[in-house]
């Protein structure tokens, strides 16, 4: 039998051991303030999320593609994340060098996908699509021999499938911009899967300190190759975008940190991505209320369909946190 200070805890889909602390009003103070963190930084961040969407959608207006705003935002992010080697982790090695590279590469797909679907498609459709990343997270841990496919993820397809029917509920209206929105925000769900998959084996034998650096560096390094697809030169960027383009970037860059502190620091993945997920919610939400101080026009579409989009973003979550129970 363990002892009063250790405490089991179920995490993810498996187990780790937590110390508890002394008991004194000192202590459970701290752990408060723990738990309070643990729900407020995934919250915030997944309005983070909506709101750089619909600046970084804003930057990307006058631009006939998004490459010069996916550079900024890779590197932008690129250079934040290189605080996380204060952290320290395990030893270099070709073996673990080479799993962050692959980690990065993923990332970098998931990344262009997400930025054509919010370029051309809508930010409030195309944000509560990508959601469904940990679906197909389960989905891939099924496929790859480690787990069975249980009643909540059949639950939390069938959940996705009537969401993506709301969601498509303006078919005969804006089929372009539908079918932009929902086919690369999957695909971008898909990497971004892949992207978890791959930290979930690997990020133990390199600690994220390493892991997360070496990652996004790989991110900025791909990120060159974007530059023969330019419209011009970054300096040639008209002022407008750049006044978008470079918060947008810095907000992504810290909600992405605020997920990874509180997956790496609290250890909470199942609670941490039901809350993040709740950008779906924050993307319809602030399109509607505010988006047109972004020059955004998607709740042009009319009360009716927006309000689908609104319910199939909470279907969407709902989906996510049958999968993850």
């Amino acid at each position: 039998m363990l002892p009063a200070s250790v405490a089991v805890a179920r995490q993810g889909r498996g187990f780790w051991l937590a110390i508890a602390p002394p008991r004194g009003f000192g202590s459970i103070s701290r752990m408060r303030s723990a738990a309070t963190a643990a729900t407020a930084v995934p919250l915030l961040s997944a309005a983070g999320y909506a709101l750089a969407a619909l600046m970084l959608k804003r930057a990307m207006e006058g631009e006939r593609n998004p490459w010069r705003v996916v550079f900024i935002v890779n590197m932008v992010t690129a250079l934040g994340f290189q605080s996380w080697f204060a952290v320290g982790g395990h030893p270099f090695t070709w073996e673990n060098v080479g799993h962050a590279v692959l980690a990065g590469l993923a990332f970098f797909i998931g990344q262009v996908l997400t930025f054509i679907a919010i370029s051309k498609g809508d930010v409030s459709i195309s944000t509560p699509v990508l959601g469904t990343k940990v679906v197909f997270v389960a989905l891939f841990a099924h496929l790859s021999g480690g787990e069975t496919l249980g009643p909540g993820l059949w639950a939390a397809t069938l959940l996705t499938s009537v969401a993506l029917a709301l969601l498509g509920g303006e078919w005969r209206a804006n089929r372009d911009r539908l079918l932009v929105s929902v086919t690369f925000a999957f695909l971008a769900a898909i990497a971004f899967a892949a992207t978890d998959v791959f930290q979930q084996h690997w990020v133990p034998a390199f600690g994220y300190g390493h892991f997360g650096p070496v990652m996004f560096l790989t991110v900025a390094t791909l990120s060159l190759g974007l530059i023969p697809f330019f419209d011009g030169g970054l300096m040639t960027m008209p002022r407008g975008a750049l006044a978008w383009a470079l918060p947008g970037s810095a907000v992504l860059a810290l909600q992405a940190m605020g997920i990874a502190y509180c997956i790496g620091v609290f250890h909470e993945v199942t609670v941490t991505n039901v809350l993040y997920n709740t950008r779906g919610l924050w993307s319809v939400a602030m399109v509607w209320v505010v988006g047109h101080w972004f020059a955004n026009t998607e709740r042009e579409v009319g009360t009716g369909i927006m309000f689908r989009r609104l319910l199939g973003a909470l279907l969407l979550l709902g989906a996510v946190w049958l999968c993850l129970r």
